[in-house]
């Protein structure tokens, strides 16, 4: 069983070079095999750029692998027999299907469709109870495979997926886990299992399991000047404050709001801007922009947000309660080095 040292979770600020440090942990490992994984393919494409940036090639010893992947191939399918009465049966997944409400755990309806693919809102259900069938031996398989386990963006896991951590923590396996549960903007399924875990909670559920895992905090952002800091910070008044290290000064720094009118000449002044919207139904004035959720991970010197009417509420009387979406402002915000200008429609001048 993995000690109280050898299990790791990092929760840190944005911009504080939380997948720099999985990457820079992995390429040092000096014995055994590691595996990384992450549930977005945006992440995992970060992570093999950054290896291959350090290290020319991904090293022989270090696995990455998206979070499904890892649940399905390396978790469900070697012993999937146990509870699918066939050792072929389970053929892939189900993203975007729901299984019948009324379906019962004893059906393998439960789990799989008509296809054999097995529901995304299954999958870690699926690997805990065929763990419990097999008396540990999807967990022990993973233990004879893997010395190390990294999971980056630990917070985008929800429901039965900390089951599937606890299980972890409880291996032989040294896992470290790194995230920011102020950037919960994905789930890997929409289970009500652990609900209050979501987001925020989150740092309550690692605090509870003390005993088996150290917690470790981040509070330097090396991407954001301090004036961004301080906005973002003010969307989660009860989270650690941060602190801006090495951003320089550019002149036209910090949180601005423009008018609707003012945004081209806005965007001419100060490029390049990167525009960020909520989704493709916002109308940017014919800017090309990218949807906040898609932007995690990245960094741009500035940013144009055009926001939401929670989040212009929140730019009016800054009360963080009646934002709908927290972690979508903070992710929003933080993706800027010097400068975030918010566009306010005609009817807010």
């Amino acid at each position: 069983m993995s000690s109280q040292n050898e299990n790791i979770v990092i929760l840190a600020a944005a911009g504080s070079r939380k997948t720099e440090q999985v990457v820079e942990l992995a390429l040092a490992v000096p014995d055994g095999s590691v595996l990384i994984t992450t549930y977005t393919n945006e992440n995992q494409r970060h992570i093999i750029s950054r290896i291959e940036q350090k290290a020319g090639v991904i090293p022989s010893h270090i696995m990455v692998m998206g979070w499904f992947s890892f649940l399905i191939s390396q978790c469900a399918k070697p012993y999937q027999r146990a509870l699918t009465g066939e050792p072929l049966h389970i053929k892939g997944l189900n993203f975007k299907g729901c299984r019948n409400r009324y379906t019962k755990k004893c059906d393998l309806r439960y789990f799989l469709d008509s296809n054999s693919d097995i529901y995304r809102d299954g999958v870690s259900e699926f690997v805990v109870a065929l763990n419990e069938k097999t008396q540990g031996a999807v967990v022990k398989r993973l233990e004879k495979i893997f010395k190390h386990l990294y999971i980056d963006e630990v917070q985008d896991l929800v429901g039965y997926d900390l089951e599937i951590l606890d299980l972890l923590f409880q291996s032989t396996i040294k896992i470290t886990l790194v995230g920011d549960p102020r950037q919960h903007t994905l789930s890997t399924n929409i289970g009500p299992k652990n609900k209050k875990y979501r987001g925020a909670g989150l740092a309550d559920w690692v605090v509870k399991r003390s005993n088996i895992c150290t917690l470790e905090t981040r509070d330097c952002s090396y991407r954001c000047n301090q004036a961004i800091c301080d906005f973002a910070d003010a969307i989660y008044p009860n989270m650690p404050r941060t602190k801006s290290v090495d951003v320089a000064l550019t002149g036209h720094d910090g949180i601005f709001t423009i008018a609707w009118d003012d945004v081209e000449g806005y965007v001419k002044e100060h490029r390049p801007v990167t525009v960020l919207r909520h989704d493709k139904n916002t109308d940017t004035k014919g800017l090309p922009a990218m949807n906040i959720g898609v932007a995690k991970g990245s960094t741009f010197d500035r940013v144009m947000i055009f926001p939401t009417k929670p989040m212009l509420r929140y730019l009016k009387d800054r009360d963080e309660t009646k934002l709908k979406a927290s972690e979508r402002l903070y992710v929003a915000v933080t993706r800027a080095r010097f400068s975030v200008a918010f566009v306010l429609p005609n009817k807010a001048k």
